[in-house]
């Protein structure tokens, strides 16, 4: 009964929204406890339907969990590429299996340490669902270790660095995107995603409700003074009716991309000699905050983390501030 009802929500999350989804789900298992079924030749339908049906169906359990549309698309491009490199029923896959695929994946792609962890977090996920669902008698994925990713500080701007590239931008559109993604330490989906009505601007302050890409919850940030000016002057020099928020500079005017974005600030980081790219300002005003007193409760707020630890990562505590509290607090 938990299969036919996962193969029902599974059909329907492309027609409805994740609300609806839970509630169809909910009323399904509260009916179903009246009556008995029986799965026909599961063999045949296995055999038929393949990895396709069975990737759907985990990915429509993801989908309920309130993962990020990018998160299962993650988690989709790295089930097929597997499935076509091994070529095997999923009920023959082996440990060996999965440990020549992952060297020949890392040989081939010389891909970095954090980057194999999210692939083998991926991978052995899928056959854990798959072992708990009975989709399969054992999970060859349990025997795959962790790879020890070493933890590297990633330094957030300097207020030389944004000065720079808000100087060295090309238009009024650049510096008023960057403001924003500084000021609301926004994802830069997040931003992108909207619309000119969400914006609420007084003379020099402002406030958004941002709609999370992970997680899915609302939470509301502000504009710095700065912001609101380059916000300001940009719409005013708007001259289409989209009713995106940031679009593209020349006509049809569409909705900005992140792949946009993200070459706008390659070749403007290039331009100042400094290494930049959207994410790089939410780490910037997260590491602000901290350093100018902010509890690492309200940081954790205002960035939307579920988890304190997400944002204990992004926090960047210079020696400057240790020797301080040091001296404070012991000297």
């Amino acid at each position: 009964m938990e299969r036919f009802i996962q193969e029902v929500i599974t059909a329907m999350q492309d027609h409805l929204t994740d609300y609806q989804l839970q509630k169809l789900e909910n009323i399904m298992l509260i009916k179903s406890a009246r009556y008995e079924l029986r799965e026909k030749s599961y063999d045949i339908a296995l055999s038929y339907h393949g990895w396709e049906s069975i990737l759907n169906t985990y990915l429509g359990c993801k989908r309920l969990e309130n993962c990020s549309d990018g998160t299962i698309d993650g988690y989709r491009r790295i089930i097929r590429m597997l499935y076509v490199d091994i070529g095997k029923d999923i009920r023959n896959i082996t440990t060996n299996d999965l440990r020549l695929y992952l060297a020949k994946y890392v040989e081939t792609r010389h891909i970095s340490l954090s980057y194999r962890e999210t692939l083998r977090h991926a991978i052995c996920a899928f056959f854990s669902w798959a072992a708990d669902e009975g989709i399969i008698s054992k999970d060859p994925s349990r025997r795959i270790s962790k790879v020890k990713v070493p933890r590297i500080i990633k330094k957030p701007f300097t207020a030389q660095d944004r000065l720079k590239l808000t100087t060295q931008a090309k238009s009024i559109r650049d510096k008023a995107l960057m403001e924003m993604l500084y000021s609301t330490a926004g994802r830069i989906g997040e931003i992108l995603a909207l619309n000119r009505d969400d914006v609420k601007l007084t003379d020099d302050t402002g406030e958004i409700l941002l709609y999370g890409c992970k997680g899915k919850a609302e939470r509301k940030v502000y504009l710095t003074e700065e912001s609101v000016f380059y916000l300001k002057q940009y719409l005013e020099s708007r001259d289409d009716d989209n009713e995106a928020l940031f679009v593209s500079e020349r006509k049809p005017h569409t909705r900005l991309s992140k792949r946009s974005v993200q070459m706008m600030m390659k070749e403007l980081g290039e331009r100042c000699g400094v290494k930049a790219h959207p994410h790089k300002f939410r780490r910037t005003l997260l590491t602000d905050m901290s350093k100018r007193g902010a509890n690492i409760q309200d940081i954790k707020e205002y960035a939307g983390h579920v988890n304190i630890e997400t944002t204990m990562l992004y926090v960047v505590t210079s020696d400057k501030q240790v020797k301080a509290t040091f001296d404070m607090c012991i000297a």
